[in-house]
């Protein structure tokens, strides 16, 4: 489906192709394309376009296209995908299911989720999807997923797939408790927003924790916000576990609060090696990333951030950033590896949008993040155990290291 009253005509999808394929051609940020003959995809997809019979399908090319470059940041949205993105939307059964020692489980599940009210839990292990086995269905999503930025992201979207379909439809999930006990359960995928609130509070020590999915405004405020009110905490665990990116200021402006002079905190890399510019080049945006100033600091105390392989761009760029300029210990699991980023969303006729990566990312040090990600300082990862005892060992981990780091 497309915004529009008719669907694209075969002058059309030339068109939006060759807008497409030019734009990433002229400004991608490696010149190298990530080792991709990028004429030799232009002619191999070109000529696929007779084939098509419809949106869908031409849209789907041009995504099988852009994911030649295994890049998170770069891909196109059909009218309906780009209208769910610009209201934060997103359709989701109210679970997630992930590999864990080796056994597909449930993950996670969401407060106040038709799921929850069935009785599913964390733990239980998936037998079947649908009807499929796990494995049928498991072995049908590898190949409908094409590999991006890093092995992690490319699991995490082939165990997302596992469970996609349109908003008010319904998955069936065959499940196995602990106990060994089989369990049948019918979910309905329902439209919900992606975007949940900052939530932070005092732990049983007299830590604080923060925790928020976005860099986006207003974020910093509400950070700043919170740090005011936990002054007296003699530690803050920020859990970016779950956090995607988002806006870079807003990710620099929370970096700020933890120094107390202006210190290095990343570096892009353009094509080109000069500036990015918006608004006709009335606005650039430097390449090197500073934060801090003396007198400005709100936290100096000592901090640690979680990550898991859902840690992605902005919020690797500031565990980076923390990490090595010494400002932060870092725990949990190797992050996404997701870490270029867009200039802007381009739109095209029929209502559909593209994005591709102008920037890449080097952190203070220099090492590349994309596809490679944050490594932290203590690896700790959830068993089975602890996921059916709803046990959040990251946290506990945390709070160990900072008993112990932090003795008087």
């Amino acid at each position: 489906a497309n915004t529009s009253t008719e669907s694209l005509s075969e002058k059309d999808r030339i068109e939006v192709f060759e807008k497409i394929w030019k734009a990433v051609n002229d400004k991608y940020y490696d010149s190298s394309f990530n080792g991709v003959d990028w004429n030799a995809a232009r002619e191999r997809y070109r000529s696929r376009l007779d084939g098509l019979k419809s949106d869908e399908e031409f849209y789907a090319l041009l995504n099988q296209m852009l994911g030649e470059l295994r890049d998170a940041h770069t891909l196109f949205r059909s009218p309906l995908q780009r209208e769910a993105s610009q209201k934060k939307q997103a359709t989701s059964a109210g679970i997630s299911i992930r590999e864990v020692e080796g056994t597909p489980v449930v993950f996670s599940v969401d407060k106040d989720s038709d799921a929850v009210r069935a009785g599913v839990e964390s733990g239980m292990v998936v037998r079947t999807i649908n009807g499929q086995t796990f494995a049928t269905r498991l072995a049908q999503s590898r190949g409908e997923i094409s590999e991006s930025s890093s092995e992690r992201l490319t699991r995490l979207r082939v165990y997302a797939r596992l469970l996609a379909g349109a908003p008010d439809t319904p998955l069936k999930l065959g499940l196995t408790r602990a106990d060994g006990s089989e369990f049948e359960v019918t979910l309905t995928r329902r439209t919900v927003s992606n975007v949940s609130p900052l939530t932070s509070y005092l732990l049983s020590s007299g830590n604080a924790y923060i925790k928020f999915n976005e860099f986006r405004s207003p974020v910093s405020k509400e950070f700043k916000e919170s740090l005011t009110k936990f002054k007296d905490a003699p530690a803050l665990i920020i859990d970016l576990r779950g956090n995607g990116g988002g806006d870079v200021q807003e990710m620099l402006r929370i970096a700020g609060y933890f120094f107390n002079n202006k210190v290095f905190f990343g570096r892009g890399v353009t094509r080109s090696g000069k500036l990015l510019s918006f608004l006709g080049g009335l606005v650039k945006v430097p390449l090197e990333a500073y934060v801090g100033s003396p007198g400005n600091q709100i936290w100096g105390k000592p901090v640690v951030i979680l990550i898991s392989e859902r840690t992605g761009s902005a919020a690797e760029s500031f565990t980076a950033g923390m990490q090595e300029n010494n400002r932060a210990t870092v725990i949990g699991t190797q992050s996404c590896g997701c870490v270029n980023f867009v200039n802007n969303q381009i739109g095209v006729k029929g209502g559909g949008e593209f994005q591709f990566s102008e920037l890449g990312s080097l952190s203070p040090k220099g090492r590349k993040l994309e596809g490679i990600g944050i490594m932290p300082d203590k690896v700790v990862a959830s068993t089975l155990a602890d996921l059916r005892s709803r046990r959040d060992i990251w946290i506990e981990e945390a709070e160990n290291f900072l008993k112990n780091a932090f003795k008087k």
